[in-house]
Formats: structure tokens, C-alpha cells, sequence
């Protein structure tokens, strides 16, 4: 077997066993939320959202690693040259 395939049973393992107990202990302890809850996280995250600052964070935090990779693309398209130039 692969690297990958282990990677991936052990993932898949992990993921059944939680999955099972969570399955298991669903009736045992009953969850309740109040009504608000929410509406007040959606309004929070709408007045994070609408924040300029933080918007442009996050832009930027998308732009610089899509740029690098847009340049190494590029870059890869320069075929190599196979010897020396001179004569």
C-alpha cells in the first residue's frame, strides 16, 4: 500500500469512529440553543463582513499566494534554454 492509501484508511478510521460515537451519544445529552443565538451570530458576522479593514485583509491574504502562483505558472511557460549562447 501507498503512503496516500494508509493516509487516507487511517482518515476514513477516524472519521467512522467519530461518526459512531457521535451516533451513539446523540439521545444520551440533548443540545439546546436559545432562539436569538442565531440571529445574533449572524449579525455579528455581517458587521464583520461589512468592516472595511478586515475586508482588506482578507483580500490581500487571497491575493499574495494566488499571485506567487500565478507567476510560477508563468514562469513555467519560458521554455529552458539547452545551451550556451555563445559562439
Amino acid at each position: 500500500m501507498s503512503k496516500i492509501t494508509k493516509y487516507l484508511t487511517a482518515a476514513g478510521v477516524a472519521v467512522i469512529g467519530m461518526v459512531a460515537t457521535f451516533a451513539a451519544n446523540a439521545q444520551a445529552v440533548p443540545v439546546s440553543f436559545p432562539t436569538s443565538t442565531a440571529n445574533t451570530l449572524l449579525a455579528f458576522v455581517g458587521g464583520q463582513v461589512a468592516d472595511p479593514g478586515l475586508l482588506l485583509v482578507v483580500v490581500i491574504a487571497a491575493a499574495v499566494p494566488l499571485t506567487f502562483y500565478v507567476i510560477h505558472q508563468l514562469i513555467g511557460l519560458i521554455p529552458k534554454s539547452r545551451g550556451s549562447r555563445r559562439s
